[in-house]
């Protein structure tokens, strides 16, 4: 019986393979679809976090990621965008629960915090040399804490004054370059016409940067030091105390953020402020009026400080299963096609070295035709210059909140009188120095 079966058993193999062979087209058919679905299956997947670029420029990264997906037929990328006020959080949820993305967007601060506790991989061990050339050397280095890079720089923003040209004229006001100009025309301004000149936004980096703007420095030596308990980090404790002081900036300065100085500037009761290229386009739709009115020139810093510029980043988690895919992908969002396609939707400027080698921000055509440039043609090369000679005022720093809340809270402790600028300065020196040397925030 078993030999019974056994033969009949075989008789049955051989046909249905001679049934096979004798229809290859069919045995593909059937065996196709099989194939197509294993590869399908095998391909990694990834995640990639963004900050609030939906539903505004959903084709633009759609379009960016299908593209990667046809060079990369290996990979598959998932997009997840999160809302701004959120992604810490989230980031900091994820990561805690072993979930976090493979490709994240953010920005140098909160990278750094993440840097810290060395939860992000470094770049340079999954990118070649040539790719990390590609990108401007100055901003590159803004991404380091402790000599190991974390994070891939994307797209950049670079602060502009604007002002409003018939209140500097009807004061007899001159345009300030420097923090000593912009103090001479507060007090004109004052005195002739009852405005401001500026409303000295505390949120953010902002109070940061201004002292490192007017050629101070937050750390000194290998970044164990604090940097400020000097002439220069005096002076610019003073010249918050004088603005405030003898009335030259709002009562609400000491409340208010960034926001209120757009509302003040498109009112007409503050002469400028600083601010990215991209709200000019703002002021022409909300204030057509105003828009007729402003001018633009480059933001307030001493002779011997660079220029600011803001970074966005795209970091990959250590954790991630995908480092190698998560940086391919990084590298190809970043590269210099897709970030001058995206310069071209928005008014912000590209990380990458290319960007500024083809005279895209140079208003080439109107010095050969003697005209003068746009009002956004100008904003643009101001803002090319300034992030060509700049850098990131504000380095990843350990435990930033608290020593942003330290200086901000001593500063306007000067500010009010409640503290004398000495006294306010050396309380803000000797908390720095207490967290500059704690790794723990």
């Amino acid at each position: 019986m078993k030999t019974f079966l056994s033969t009949r058993l075989r008789a049955f193999q051989s046909a249905w393979l001679k049934a096979l062979l004798s229809k290859p087209l069919k045995l593909i058919t059937l065996i196709a679809p099989l194939l197509t679905a294993g590869a399908a299956s095998a391909a990694t997947q990834i995640q990639f976090w963004t900050m609030q670029l939906s539903p505004f420029h959903d084709d633009y990264v759609n379009g960016v990621i299908a593209e990667f997906e046809r060079q990369n037929p290996d990979i598959r990328v998932k997009w997840v965008d999160v809302p701004w006020k959120e992604m810490e959080k989230k980031m900091l949820a994820s990561v805690a629960a072993g979930t976090a993305p493979d490709v994240v967007n953010l920005n140098p601060q909160f990278s750094a915090k993440l840097a810290q506790y060395g939860a992000l991989a470094n770049p340079e061990h999954y990118l070649s040399e040539g790719e990390v050339a590609q990108y401007l050397p100055n901003i590159w280095t803004a991404n380091r804490f402790r000599g190991e890079t974390f994070a891939i720089p994307w797209y950049l923003s670079t602060a502009i004054t604007i002002y409003n040209r018939e209140l500097l004229q009807a004061a007899g006001a001159e345009v300030p370059r420097d923090y000593r100009g912009l103090l001479v025309a507060a007090r004109r301004i004052k005195s002739e016409l009852g405005k401001y000149a500026y409303f000295p936004a505390m949120d953010g980096s902002r109070p940061l940067e201004g002292l490192v703007a007017m050629g101070g420095e937050l750390v000194a030596g290998d970044g164990s030091r604090v940097g400020f308990d000097n002439a220069i980090g005096s002076a610019y404790f003073n010249f918050y105390r004088d603005l405030y002081q003898q009335e030259l900036v709002p009562r609400n300065v000491l409340t208010e953020g960034h926001h209120k100085a757009v509302e003040l500037f498109q009112s007409g009761e503050v002469a400028l402020i600083t601010t990215g290229m991209q709200f000019l386009e703002t002021i022409r739709i909300n204030a057509p009026d105003l828009f007729r009115k402003v001018s633009v020139a480059p933001q307030l810093k001493a002779d011997s400080s660079a220029y600011n510029v803001a970074v966005m980043n795209l970091a990959v988690p250590k954790r991630s299963a995908h480092k190698e895919a998560a940086f391919r992908f990084a590298h190809f969002v970043t590269n210099n096609e897709n970030q001058m396609a995206l310069a071209r939707r928005i008014p912000l400027l590209p990380s990458t070295a290319g960007g500024y080698a083809d005279g895209g921000y140079r208003d080439d055509q109107a010095e050969r035709l003697g005209s003068e440039p746009s009002l956004f043609q100008r904003a643009r090369q101001i803002s090319a210059q300034q992030v060509l000679q700049g850098q990131v005022l504000v380095t990843p720093l350990p435990n930033y909140s608290k020593l942003r809340t330290s200086f901000v809270f001593n500063l306007q402790s000067a500010m009010v009188g409640r503290a004398p600028v000495d006294e306010a300065l050396a309380e803000t020196a000797q908390t720095w120095q207490l967290f500059l040397g704690n790794d723990h925030d």
